[in-house]
């Protein structure tokens, strides 16, 4: 436990708070670092501190690699790595991230990495798409086995591994890779905060079928962050209409919407009206911002913890933007959002009190409606405290299904097949892969989520969809640089996307004015 207590006191520094006791973690951690062959899931709640068991973990594997060299830590979006690797970074300084416009890192050999669910899968598949036209010139093989054998040494910690099995070109990926790790015996972590039946039964499965020590934690009325958090009054109500209305000058207000549009469009109207906030104190965060710039507006969110606020975000904040907040007023959303979302209220130990108002009448955004209309339905139902899992454990198995059957349906098994052939033959080498996946993408299979598109924005990356793009294509603020783009519909864009899913020699520039304040609108 030597590693545990040093990472506790370290983290504590760094975030300025008092340690508390966390016997989830420990008890976790324990098993981790005891068991030849551990597949942990660790159901626990926003807010527990479930990273800071990567970070243990890194420090244990620094004195003691018998069981594994190093920890890779695997997150389903990028805003939630920036957060990670600034807490990595101040604290522990051993950590290095791997995504698209950020490393040219090849191998994951430093104590902690931490990368995208996207890279972590090129890799696997023996891909260094940053070395894809050098592979299919048949140069050289990009690093293929040294990348996949650096991951093969290494313990798996996937973080909020719901956002994984949501949707079938995700979730066939993410299944082949389970079941590549589990075939090699790789130890693994899954973190999450809504763990359904269906989800355990998953990844039961794979670790039964290869014989893991399978373990399941999640913590009890006994756990003190249980006990704390049951003595906070967090009142969840619905309501319609506009959602400046329902703010309250004077507090730390959060109004989290499903769409930027939507977003940019309450952020001109508090700012332009009489909202009771100082607009210094009004800020604006979702996906279309540079990482710097959105870097910076959570830092501004911080220095405002003690202050009234009012944050008006999307998505972007609901996982990895550490802020607490005394009134939210939401869009509605698929249970696991919301939690997340629901997460962001009286999130720190010294609050006690706060609000929630979901808003009916949003639209749904990118989430189905089924979906959403289900779990306004079990919501209104029955009381849930959103930091205590026995409390909505039975909502995320109606809403995503308590069965194996539901997250199967979503998987593609004639895909996940040749993913897993992919990782496991010593024949297939960089240039084969990309071959058969060149050939997969072109005939329009998904390998993993929606085709996004990198837009360089003053040097940096922002994801955009294909439909976004287009939209910025017409208004001439998007320049192609790499290969002739005839752009006459979405189709065209999908043509891109694909090229630079391929790791094609692309680059997309944004020659539009960057907003400082609203970023890309």
């Amino acid at each position: 436990m030597k590693a545990y207590r040093e990472a506790v006191e370290k983290l504590a520094s760094v975030k300025d708070f008092v340690p508390e006791k966390r016997p989830l973690l420990e008890e976790a951690f324990n098993f981790l670092t005891s068991s030849s062959k551990p597949f942990l899931l660790l159901n626990a709640p926003t807010g527990y501190g479930k990273t800071l068991l990567s970070f243990a973990l890194t420090l244990h594997s620094l004195s003691d690699a018998s069981l594994f060299d190093r920890v890779i830590h695997v997150l389903p979006i990028r805003s939630i790595i920036e957060d990670v690797q600034k807490t990595s970074e101040q604290a522990f300084g051993f950590s290095r991230t791997k995504m698209m416009g950020s490393s040219d890192e090849f191998m994951h050999l430093f104590p902690l990495n931490i990368t995208t669910v996207d890279t972590f899968t090129w890799d696997l598949l023996k891909l260094n798409t940053k070395r894809r036209h050098l592979i299919k010139a048949r140069i050289e093989f990009g690093y293929d086995y040294l990348t996949q054998a650096s991951i093969l040494t290494s313990l798996v910690v996937f973080d909020e591994a719901h956002f994984l099995l949501e949707e079938e070109s995700m979730a066939t990926a993410f299944s082949s890779v389970v079941e590549f790790l589990t075939s090699q015996g790789i130890p693994i972590v899954v973190m999450t905060a809504t763990l359904s039946q269906g989800h355990v039964e998953f990844f039961k499965k794979h670790a039964m079928k290869n014989k893991y020590e399978f373990r399941v934690l999640k913590p009890d009325e006994n756990d003190y962050f249980v006990r704390r958090e049951l003595e906070k009054d967090i009142s969840i109500t619905f309501n319609n209409g506009d959602p400046l209305n329902f703010i309250e000058p004077g507090m730390r207000n959060a109004i989290i919407v499903n769409e930027v549009k939507r977003a940019i469009e309450l952020y001109n109207r508090a700012i332009a009206g009489d909202v009771g906030f100082e607009n210094s104190n009004v800020i604006l965060i979702h996906g279309r911002m540079k990482p710097s710039h959105k870097r910076a507006l959570i830092e501004r969110l911080r220095g405002l913890k003690d202050c009234e606020f009012l944050l008006i975000g999307t998505q972007a904040v609901e996982a990895g933007v550490d802020f607490s907040s005394d009134v939210m007023i939401t869009d509605c959303a698929p249970i696991n959002s919301l939690l997340q979302r629901f997460g962001r209220v009286a999130r720190h130990a010294k609050d006690s009190k706060g609000k929630v108002i979901v808003l009916e009448d949003a639209p749904p955004g990118p989430y189905l409606e089924e979906k959403i209309k289900l779990t306004v339905s079990l919501l209104r139902e029955k009381r849930i405290h959103p930091r205590i899992p026995a409390t909505y454990e039975d909502i995320i198995n109606k809403v995503h299904g308590s069965e194996i059957g539901s997250i199967k349906k979503l998987i593609n098994q004639s895909l996940k097949g040749k993913l897993v052939k992919f990782m496991e033959d010593p024949s297939k080498r960089a240039p084969h892969v990309l071959g058969e996946i060149e050939t997969l993408v072109q005939n329009g299979t998904l390998i993993m989520r929606s085709f996004l598109i990198p837009l360089s924005v003053d040097g940096e990356i922002v994801l955009i969809s294909p439909k976004k793009f287009t939209e910025l294509h017409f208004k001439g603020l998007v320049e192609v640089k790499g290969m002739t783009a005839n752009i006459n519909n979405l189709k065209d864009a999908y043509r891109i996307a694909k090229s630079v899913a391929l790791g094609e020699n692309v680059e997309i520039i944004y020659t539009g004015q960057y907003d400082e304040e609203r970023g890309i609108i």
